[in-house]
Order: structure tokens, then sequence, then C-alpha cells
């Protein structure tokens, strides 16, 4: 019998919720494990906090953490931009290990892969005085487009905290399939994020729309044509799957009841 995968509500599928407004809303959903947005910026629908500093929110936070037992697969979100050679806010780290997060997620923007990796790799380094993995995350429209291409930067960075993110959405629509799954080391894919799609997929080059798609136009698993059961069953036995679902259609429903639909969706996806 192939081990039960812990399931874990990342937080774009809610992303109107607070941290502690998140922990809260995954527990009564059903919930073990989350994905936390450290830092949002003030847009439509979007509440602004910044939990990357001692105060109210991170206490609340961690005091739900301990509440409900309720704990963090992962904190986001991490970009390397050319135009802003930092790229890891300060405390964003040490916030993560406060939070008992296993794994940060960084995509890049780097138009030069040596970039990448050269930022990849001293994120590796400052995330391992932590006890944090880093999963480098790939999208068609990113300056890591492929899983092969981003087997490749961890085959290059060769660091041991180094594994890669698998979404369902950017998989499919950077040309992957299942069988490209079993191409990878398993020990790379600690854990990897679900969604469905619709088959009125975005042109290749169409950034914009692609964009679009990932942060309002994804569906629940069982509402589109990913191949999802055979993705799920080439990834590692046991490892987390974790929910990333926004859809327009229904955001306009509370989030406990998003919350509520994504997990029976990816319970019904795994047979839990």
């Amino acid at each position: 019998m192939r081990p039960s995968r812990p399931l874990s509500l990342a937080h774009l599928t809610v992303l109107d919720t607070t941290p502690p407004e998140l922990v809260t809303v995954a527990a009564a959903a059903g919930f073990r494990t989350i994905g936390i947005r450290l830092t949002a910026t003030p847009s439509v629908g979007l509440p602004p906090y910044d939990a990357l500093h001692e105060g109210p929110l991170l206490r609340e936070t961690l005091q739900r953490l301990t509440d409900t037992g309720v704990s963090v697969l992962d904190t986001e979100f991490l970009r390397f931009e050319p135009e802003h050679p930092a790229g890891i806010p300060e405390g964003f780290l040490e916030v993560s290990a406060r939070l008992g997060a296993k794994n940060v997620l960084v995509m890049s923007a780097e138009p030069d892969e040596s970039r990448t990796i050269e930022r990849f790799c001293e994120l590796c380094d400052r995330a391992a005085r932590y006890n944090l993995h880093v999963c480098l995350e790939f999208a068609i429209y990113t300056g890591v487009r492929t899983l092969a291409h981003a087997a490749s930067i961890l085959a290059k960075a060769q660091r041991s905290n180094a594994s890669i993110l698998i979404d369902a959405l950017h998989f499919s629509r950077s040309g992957g399939v299942p069988a490209h799954v079993q191409q990878v080391d398993p020990a790379l894919l600690r854990y990897a994020q679900i969604c469905d799609a619709s088959a009125d997929m975005p042109g290749p080059t169409d950034t914009p729309a692609l964009i679009r798609e990932a942060r309002t136009g994804r569906l629940l698993p069982g509402e589109g044509v990913l191949p999802l059961a055979e993705l799920v069953a080439a990834l590692p036995a046991g490892a987390p799957l974790a929910i990333e679902a926004p859809c327009w259609a229904t955001a306009d429903l509370p989030a406990p009841e998003r919350a509520k639909r994504a997990f029976r969706a990816l319970s019904a996806l795994t047979g839990a």
C-alpha cells in the first residue's frame, strides 16, 4: 500500500486571508499543513500585511499554529529579479524557521542562467543555516522554463538542500507529461503543487495570459483536463501535495468555503 500523502493548502488558493486567518481556515477545512506568503502588497481583494517582523500578526500566526496543530510546508514568495540583486527580504529565512517551515519557494526571472545559478546557490547556503530546503519552481514564462531545465540548474548548483517544485499547471503548460517526472531523481521532488486547468491553453508565448491563468484561472482537481492522477502516481510515494487553485469563478465565495472545496477535491484525487 502506498503511504498517505499530507495535504496542504497553498496560500494562493485563499490569498485574501492573512497568515493567521489562513491557519484557521485551513484547519477548519481539514488541512494539516499550509504554505504561507509572508508578505502581501495592497491589491484588489488582497489585505496588506507583513509577517517578516516581530509584531501582532506574526505572534498571532505562531499562536494559531500551536492551537490548531497545523504545520507549515513552505513559505513564499521569493523571486530573482535582475533589477533587484538582493532577492531575499530581510527576515524571510529567520521567520520561515520560526514558523517551522520545511521549505522556501523561489522562482527566477533572471534571463542569464549563470546568474540564476549564482543566486540560487547563495540562497541555498543561507537557507541551510536554518535547516530549510530551497525549492526551485519553473514556469514557461520565467528564467527556468521546464522540469528538465530546473533539473539541470540543480545539477550545476550541487547543493544538498536544493529541490524542484512541480506545479501541475506550469508543468503542463511547459509541455510536461507525467512520464517526464520519472526522469528526475525522486530525492529532488519533496512536494508538489496541484490544480486542474481547462483545455483552452494560452499560447506558449502569451506571457500575460499565462500569468493571468496562473493567478486567477486555475481549477480544482477534477474540473479540468490535466492528467493529475497520473502525475500524482509519478511523484515519490508519500510526498506532500499542496493545492494551489485560485479560480475567478469562485472568488466571491468566503475563504472557508473555498478551502473546504479545495480539500474535498484534493482528497478525492488522492483517495484520502
